[in-house]
């Protein structure tokens, strides 16, 4: 299990240690939301104060629909009174699927708030719209005093998919501490007397930052179709013009002056894809002005990258500076991948058959992003990424 601050005692098997391994993030899947949310990711808010930890969880109804059938009769659409009745099964699994413990000993979670209903959801939620509708409940366990660790494990990765996160939060003392929860690493141990640290905060988003790159199969695919140029001049345009763009949408929205709904932002991403993967099908060479579509998509893609920190919030305490070490992360993990892949397709294109490697792999990237297009702009559910 990772512990902030201290090196964590060994723990029974149920809790298993947390491992910073990108190469095992990568092979995880593409999350972190755009405003708000995409498929397979869920989140979980633990506050930590002198009365009470309260642990909130936020699922989509596609989420909760795996958890027990809420869908009652089976119409394909969620009623308010369909999730009201569906509340006890609901908190049961949470509570046979997710482990709190306080002061180092297993705590039974407290009495549980009903599913919220979404504000603007009428009295019916499509199956279309599952994926998009999210609900929140949170369980309140009285404490005597702040207790000295909380620690919490998810073991529902087996019935809500290998693919599924939780982006998570810790809050504690004005400060939000950020945790990603996947199959790999599944638990987090908090110890409330530990102030973290300005720099430990920033390498958290940083960390982060970096993840959410290489968690982001979309934003990958994106970059990937960027690199297809032959001049290193005409690379630094394109990450220059990529980074300014997302850098500032990624603040507006992060910070909550302007947002766009979840549904939009996601499909322009891979409108995005589509676009650049069919200009490499169609010019056999680099792409004239590249910079300035790749400016424009990437202000789209800033937007995705808001997400994140939208849902964990930013600290209050060193609000900006959390913010820049999550871009900082963002341009670290777009610099990773670039320099890993582009001198590859360099080499590659000195071959004699380099131009049927590009129009491979923009094919494929072309397919992937109509198939996101239709899968984000319908709100369905097909793609294995």
């Amino acid at each position: 299990m990772k512990r902030l601050g201290v090196v964590a005692p060994p723990r029974p098997a149920r809790l298993r240690g947390r491992f910073p391994s990108l190469l095992a993030a990568i092979a995880l899947f593409g999350v972190l939301p755009a405003r708000a949310h995409t498929p397979d990711t869920s989140y979980c808010r633990i506050a930590i104060g002198r009365e009470a930890v309260a642990v909130t969880f936020t699922f989509d109804f596609a989420t909760l629909a795996r958890m027990t059938q809420v869908d009652a009769d089976a119409d394909g659409r969620i009623t308010r009174a369909e999730l009201s009745a569906a509340s006890p099964a609901i908190e049961s699994f949470l509570r046979r699927s997710v482990f709190l413990e306080l002061n180092e000993r297993e705590a039974l979670f407290g009495q549980s708030s009903a599913p919220t209903w979404p504000a603007d959801a009428g009295e019916g939620i499509p199956a279309a719209e599952w994926v998009q509708r999210l609900s929140a409940l949170t369980f309140r366990n009285p404490v005597l005093h702040t207790p000295d660790s909380v620690a919490i494990t998810f073991d529902f990765f087996g019935s809500l998919g290998e693919r599924h996160t939780v982006l998570g939060s810790f809050l504690h003392g004005g400060q939000e501490n950020p945790v990603i929860f996947t199959r790999f690493e599944p638990d987090y141990l908090f110890d409330t007397g530990y102030r973290v640290p300005a720099l430990d905060q920033f390498r958290e988003y940083l960390w982060l930052g970096v993840s959410h790159i290489f968690l982001g199969y979309d934003h990958v695919a994106f970059l990937l179709a960027l690199f297809f140029v032959r001049q290193f001049r005409e690379l630094v345009k394109i990450i220059t013009a990529f980074t300014v763009a997302h850098t500032l949408t990624l603040a507006v929205a992060a910070l909550g002056v302007f947002t766009l709904p979840a549904r939009l932002v996601e499909s322009a991403i891979a409108v995005s894809i589509v676009y650049v993967a069919v200009q490499n099908l169609r010019c056999p060479g680099d792409v004239p002005h590249r910079w300035r579509i790749t400016f424009a998509f990437g202000l789209v893609h800033g937007f995705g990258f808001a997400g994140v920190l939208r849902e964990l919030g930013l600290p209050a305490e060193g609000l900006v500076r959390s913010l820049l070490a999550f871009n900082l992360g963002v341009e670290l993990g777009q610099l990773a991948l670039a320099a890993a892949c582009w001198p590859l397709l360099l080499w590659i294109g000195r071959w004699p058959w380099a131009h049927r490697v590009r129009l491979v792999v923009s094919s494929l990237l072309l397919a992937f992003g109509a198939a996101w297009l239709v899968e984000r702009a319908c709100a369905l559910r097909f793609m294995p990424l």
